[in-house]
């Protein structure tokens, strides 16, 4: 009676190993299909990331340049202003210095005499 049952769990015990291994088989085709898939991700992520950088500095070299001209246009509406603010003060004083010309030889020099 316990040669059969011996002989019995001796072939589950080997049905057994046998599906495992199987399974193990299975797994390690899966994990190599996975493993495979990561690779692809990466190297699709990589190429992706090269590229976003070059466009990131193709950008950024434009973008100096941009700011370059228009720092240099700013610096050419400050000379201008520059210059017209002189020029309008010149005007003003101009004008204060005719007026007060105009007074003085209202006041001193009339020819009501």
């Amino acid at each position: 009676m316990s040669d059969p049952n011996l002989s019995d769990l001796r072939d589950l015990m080997l049905a057994l190993d046998k599906k495992i291994d199987t399974l193990d088989k299975k797994i390690d085709v899966r994990f190599a299909e996975q493993t495979g898939e990561i690779k692809r991700i990466e190297g699709e992520i990589k190429r992706v990331e090269e590229k976003l950088m070059g466009e990131v500095k193709r950008v950024e070299e434009k973008l100096t340049g941009e700011i370059k001209r228009v720092e240099e246009k700013v610096n050419g509406i400050d000379k201008r202003l520059a210059n017209e603010e002189i020029i309008n003060r010149s005007a003003f004083t101009a004008v204060i210095v005719g007026a007060m010309a105009g007074l003085v030889k209202y006041l001193f020099f009339s020819s009501n005499v």
